[in-house]
């Protein structure tokens, strides 16, 4: 059974009294399905301007950073 089989179903056994509270509910979620903007798709291209191996490096410039940071205080 395919869930719209399901929900099929599980419309048809719902009392009459409940009927309308449940297709109030599916109306507003099919009207916000149609109205909703697209989701915003964020770019992370060109937003890091770095040398390409900067990962691979990491440790070693911050092992320089320190070191000169020791010479100038000692």
């Amino acid at each position: 059974m395919t869930v719209r089989e399901e929900a099929h179903r599980l419309l048809d056994a719902l009392p009459e009294d409940r009927l309308m509270d449940a297709i109030g509910l599916l109306r507003a979620w099919a009207e916000a399905e149609q109205t909703a903007r697209p989701r915003r798709r964020f770019r992370t291209t060109a937003s890091f301007d770095g040398d390409p191996d900067l990962g691979t490096r990491a440790k070693d410039i911050v092992r320089e950073a320190w070191d000169d940071q020791e010479r100038r205080s000692a």
